[in-house]
Parts: C-alpha cells; structure tokens; sequence
C-alpha cells in the first residue's frame, strides 16, 4: 500500500491528493454521485471487507505493518502496541463478512436489501431500502477504528462516503479506507469514498463538506454535533451518535465483593482508559449503608490493581491529567466531612473514588471511576434525569432478578443491560445508541406498479 507523507493526507476516489488539490475539488462533492455508473451492492462491500479482514490477520503484511504504525504514532494516536494489537483484531473480527451479512439481516431484513420485496400491508405494493445518498461521517477521536465502523455501514447501505478526521488524528483512517477499496477488485467502493483530515474550526472547509449531504454522521460531543448541525442543509438528516455515559450495577442478589465479577468489572474499567461509551463510569452499588459502600470500593480497587498490569496506561494530554488531579484532590478533601473514601494505584494508573452521594456523575476517565449507593428501589428515581444519556449497564445480580432489573434501568433511559466483562463488546446488528445504523443511513422506498390497469 502506497505510504503518504503527512503532507498530502487527503484521499479522494482512489487518488492521494495534497490540499491545494482538495480544496479545489471540495466544491464538486455533490457531483459524485450522479457520475457513478450505477448502485452499489452489498455483496461486494462484504467481499472486499473478508479481503481486508485476511489481510489484518497478517501480522507480517505491509496492510498490518502499515495500520499498525498509524495506531502507534507517538505524535497522533498514541496507542499502545498491545492496545493497537486488539483495535486491530477487533476491526478484523467486525469485518468478517458474517457479522456483517447477519447485521444487514437484522437491520434491512436480508444482504441483498435492494431488491424488491412485497408490502407487509398492500398485496400490490413492492418496497424497498436504497441509500440516502451522499453521507458524511464526523468520525470520533477518542476510538481509533469507529470511522472506518461507521463508513463500512455506510458502504453497506450503498452510500456514497464523505469523512472528516480531525485535524490531530494520524492517517489510520485514510489508510483503512484505502486497503478497504483496494480490496475490491470492481473499484465500486473507491469511487464512493473521499477521506478529508482538517480540524472542525476550519469552518469554510466544514461548509463545503455538509452542503451536498444528504446525512451526516456526528460521533463526539455535544459541542461538536452542534458545531456541525449550524452547517446542514435544509432536508438533510442528523445522525447523532453524541455522547454518552454508562455504569455497572451491583446488586444485592448478587454476591457481594464476588471476586471474579470485580476483575470483570476492572477488566472494562481499564479497557481503552475509559474512553468509549460503553466503559464504566460510575459503579453503583446496591446498597444504602455508608460501611457497605466503602467495603465495595476497596474490593474493586483490589480488583484493579490485580487486573491493571495487563493494561499499559495510555498517555494522557496535560489537560486530562490535570482534570484527574483536581477530580481527585477534591474527592479526597471530602473525606474528612465523611461523604467520600478514596483509594489509588501507586502510580496513578487508577482511583477509586467511593462517594454516598448518588447522583450520576461523569469521570475524568483513564481509570478514574466512582463508587456511589443506590438501591434498587431508587433507580428510575435517581438516573431518570440523566436519561438521554444513559447507554450501557454492567451487571451483576442473579440471574432470576435480570430482566426485572433491565426492565428498571430501560425505564430510566438505559439502552443496553449486559453482564460484568462484557460492556464493550457487542454482536451483529445490535443496535448502536438505541437505533439501527442501516436504517439511518437508508430510505424505505415503495413502488406500486402499473401493468395492467386501464
């Protein structure tokens, strides 16, 4: 694969192209999709992501070597090797033509979702899913492989695919995309991806990249799905995966201090220092006894310090090292008012920070996590203001009281109930945030035919 110095790191249909060259082709973005020959169908998208999946099993190939070095870049995305290894495995995996098939089966009902089929409810009607047309991907930061995820599905739905990095990232993305259409020998997929680095404050460049979408993909903050939204035209869909908080859950069925959910539990605490939304950020416990709780708080910091070894700690920008310190500093002064206890790893790796308050509350991440009381019968009540946030709970319980507790924590706004260790995995055509991807990415479209009436 053709390496590209940071220079030129714009890649347009197949074509490295340096910025002035970019800018000059920005504005006929709109254009590509009517000079396309015709739609894309899934079984090439799925043919070329198993080509790109064997290639990432390759070790010693230039693909892997290539991703690899993106990932690890001490300048941009920092990871450590062991950390990039499972990206790298986990992007494999997710692109193996399987999961996909069964997830375009669960979301548009079968892996050939273009061709007509017959209306649940007008015997003379035919329907359809097609694409929405044009869709541009804010790809996140802070998971290295979700903008490639998110243009994968918006190949999958037959899209043509415009993404934005940021300005900082390295070019792990461009590089993926790129082996992603060299893998597919018909060259449909490099003509529908065009793959832009330039940081969200060059609001001219932003412009451009929103005004011929037909949707747009924001992975990130608050902040910047308003910063993009300013910039939509009229008609086009906003596609919100905004940000999230998720949480663990200890109940009382469960048993307590259980030492083998607890390394559970660290093991998705330390994951990718906390930084994808299904990562614990609060631990709740079961529980309304101040003693109970700092019990629980100093088994999961036993828990964390065996499990962190396993887990290089990730650098960590001034900033973030800084909000961890006053996050910290205070939880620990408001110890001798007895409404915290806190406990650490020696080297900082890790804190816990067990507070009886138990209201939500977001962490500075990086293995920072809070130990708050709130029994079962206070759930809908305390997480109920915070619902538009909530996503994942881990939890721990026994499994006769399961689905009554899901049922609790979905009425409080939760989207996902899963089992301790598990929270940042997921399956084929799950839904993402409480939707379906394929399906905001498509059109339903009918068709009544005409032959034979008068």
């Amino acid at each position: 694969m053709k390496t590209v110095p940071r220079t030129t790191p714009y890649y347009w249909q197949g074509e490295w192209v340096d910025e002035q060259e970019a800018g000059r082709r920005l504005g006929g973005l709109g254009g590509i999709l009517p000079a396309l020959p015709g739609p894309l169908h899934a079984e090439h998208v799925l043919a070329a992501c198993g080509r790109l999946a064997a290639l990432l099993a390759d070790r010693d190939g230039d693909t892997y070597r290539r991703l690899f070095a993106d990932l690890t870049d001490p300048v941009t995305t920092a990871l450590p090797a062991a950390d990039a290894e499972l990206a790298l495995a986990g992007l494999a995996a997710a692109l193996a033509p399987e999961p996909l098939g069964a997830q375009l089966v669960a979301e548009l009902g079968g892996t050939a979702p273009h061709r007509p089929v017959a209306a649940h409810f007008a015997q003379d009607a035919l329907e359809l899913w097609q694409p929405i047309g044009t869709l541009v991907h804010i790809a996140p930061r802070n998971v290295a492989v979700g903008g490639v995820l998110s243009v994968v599905e918006g190949l999958l739905a037959g899209n043509v695919n415009i993404v934005k990095t940021s300005g900082r990232d390295g070019l792990f993305t461009q590089h993926a995309l790129a082996a992603l259409a060299d893998a597919d020998p018909s060259g449909q997929l490099r003509g529908r991806l065009v793959v832009l680095r330039f940081p969200s404050r060059d609001t001219a460049w932003l412009r451009e990249l929103c005004r011929p979408a037909d949707a747009v993909a924001v992975w990130g903050t608050e902040e910047a799905v308003e910063g993009v939204a300013r910039f939509l035209p009229p008609g086009c869909r906003l596609v919100e995966w905004g940000p999230k908080i998720s949480f663990a859950y200890l109940d009382r069925t469960g048993a307590r201090q259980d030492e083998g959910a607890l390394r559970a539990l660290a093991r998705d605490i330390l994951r990718n220092g906390q930084r994808t939304c299904t990562s614990p950020q609060v631990v709740y416990v079961d529980t309304a006894d101040r003693q109970a709780l700092f019990a629980e708080a100093g088994a999961l910091a036993d828990a964390l310090s065996q499990e962190a070894a396993g887990f290089p700690a990730l650098p960590r920008e001034t900033a973030e090292q800084a909000e961890i310190t006053n996050v910290v500093t205070v939880a620990h002064l408001e110890e001798h008012l007895g409404l915290t206890r806190t406990f650490r790893a020696p080297d900082g790796s890790w804190h816990v920070l067990a507070d009886t308050r138990s209201a939500l509350t977001a962490s500075p991440l990086f293995g920072t996590v809070w130990v708050k009381p709130l029994p079962r019968e206070d759930i809908v009540r305390v997480l109920h203001p915070m619902r538009r946030y909530l996503q994942t709970v881990g939890l721990h319980a026994a499994g006769s009281d399961t689905v009554a507790l899901a049922t609790e924590f979905f009425r409080a706004g939760a989207l996902r109930v899963v089992e301790l260790g598990t929270m940042l995995e997921t399956y084929a055509g799950e839904p993402h945030d409480g939707q379906l991807a394929l399906q905001r990415y498509s059109r339903r479209v009918s068709i009544r035919p005409t032959a034979g009436r008068a």
